[in-house]
């Protein structure tokens, strides 16, 4: 049992005063906390493996910023709350989704599967993308993304778009198996298309074909489908002569759980995301409990940047998600360090410095994978060890494994760390409830 828990409870125990003829208090029993207390991944073996990694820097500065999204963890596990959202934003090392499926697998597996969360057809707009998710077209698309826009397309929700310019066209889009060799399925889709009329089939046992009509500009309303039976896929066609497609969340109705969005688009940066409209103005739809911020590589890479320019763009996003839902919890991102013209990229230090600065001058949660994994100088290290690409700027698949389940691990100590100083009384409702589950 954590040690910090153990001794909670002798206190507890300590200062209970009972009579014979007082009814008995409610105890927090050792099984309720032990059901209570998320398990974490076996970091330490990335220490005996690459000593470059440091888990005992695992952790997350500012973490009491991050106290609301626990609480509401802590409520979902004891069964007071049906669902917990989470948006991770970022770049190329996010749009593959191998950080954030690590994270997912691990907070879904403890606290429920809620869905697969946000989807896009990235093979339709002939991209890399996540690799559980297949697509395809009946004709082509023309494909947008926050971090070129150079179409006449708007960028969405999943950071892409899709533009049918001549007439119908159909998108095909399914779920492969999870981490776990599971195979995914959804019974809810949450649409976000242009405005027009779209037929939509499930790939499954649901044999029906729905209808939906978007009568909002610029698809501002989400279009939601409950289907008859859980389904792995689902085909969409426009109705509409220019129709855009931008992005689907599926989900598990009345499953409860995490769902976990994956928003990453390559080339981006904080600036790109802050001047893209239709991205912020769909963005609330997905009711998101904490924002995970990931981006800063491509900053470093950006000619005239400045610490000062980097910041207030980061501040911007900031203060365009707290108008979103001032409620919502936000977790930040060092980038780890990769190369330029063949030697390590001195801006991504500097960057990574001043994003600490403004972390701990805000509050603001800040997870420093930068620091974790051997700071200034660290990226030989990766390439070392073969977890660089041939570019020396994106990671090996095993290395993105290993940032993931790093953070996993972070958001897992200070889920904990929040659960040993929860006081009695609230422990106590959730103790209750859960020995009912």
């Amino acid at each position: 049992m954590n040690y910090i828990l153990f001794l909670y409870l002798l206190s507890i125990s300590a200062g209970a005063i009972e009579t014979a003829n007082q009814p008995r208090a409610n105890k927090i029993s050792t099984t309720t906390i032990h059901n209570l207390v998320l398990k974490r991944l076996p970091t330490q073996r990335y220490n005996e493996s690459f000593n470059f990694i440091n888990p005992a820097k695992d952790t997350i500065t500012n973490v009491e910023g991050l106290s609301s999204f626990y609480q509401k963890l802590l409520a979902l596990r004891a069964g007071q709350r049906h669902r917990v959202n989470i948006v991770q934003i970022g770049d190329s090392h996010i749009q593959p989704d191998i950080i954030s499926r690590e994270v997912r697998a691990g907070l879904q597996d403890f606290f429920g599967d809620a869905g697969r969360g946000l989807v896009f057809p990235y093979q339709v707009a002939r991209t890399n993308g996540p690799l559980d998710i297949t697509s395809s077209t009946s004709t082509r698309w023309l494909p947008s993304k926050i971090s070129h826009q150079r179409t006449p397309a708007a960028s969405g929700i999943s950071g892409f778009g899709l533009r049918k310019i001549h007439s119908q066209g159909l998108i095909r889009l399914s779920l492969k198996p999870d981490l776990q060799a599971k195979q995914q399925s959804f019974d809810y889709i949450k649409l976000f298309v242009s405005q027009g009329s779209w037929n939509i089939r499930a790939i499954g046992n649901d044999a029906n074909t729905y209808t939906i009509d978007q009568s909002t500009p610029d698809g501002l309303e989400t279009k939601e489908i409950l289907l008859k039976d859980f389904a792995t896929g689902f085909n969409i066609s426009p109705l509409a002569s220019t129709p855009s497609f931008f992005g689907a969340s599926l989900e598990k109705r009345n499953n409860p759980g995490v769902l976990f969005h994956t928003i990453g688009v390559n080339g981006a940066r904080y600036e790109q995301y802050n001047k893209e409209p239709l991205f912020w103005k769909q963005l609330p739809a997905l009711n998101a409990d904490l924002y995970i911020l990931s981006m800063g590589t491509n900053e470093a890479f950006y000619n005239g940047m400045t610490e000062e320019i980097y910041i207030n763009q980061v501040a911007e996003t900031v203060a365009k998600i707290q108008t979103i839902d001032p409620r919502a919890s936000i977790l930040i991102t060092t980038t780890a360090e990769s190369f330029k013209n063949g030697r390590s990229n001195p801006m991504i230090e500097r960057l990574n410095l001043a994003l600490k600065f403004y972390c701990n001058k805000m509050g603001i949660p800040l997870w420093d994978l930068f620091d974790i994994t051997g700071g200034a100088g660290s990226s030989l290290a990766w390439l070392k060890n073969n977890l660089l690409q041939a570019d020396k700027i994106h990671y090996q698949q095993k290395a993105y494994s290993m940032q993931g389940a790093l953070l996993f691990d972070a958001m897992a100590k200070g889920y904990n760390e929040y659960l040993s100083t929860a006081s009695e009384p609230s422990l106590s409702k959730l103790a209750t409830k859960t020995a009912d589950r």
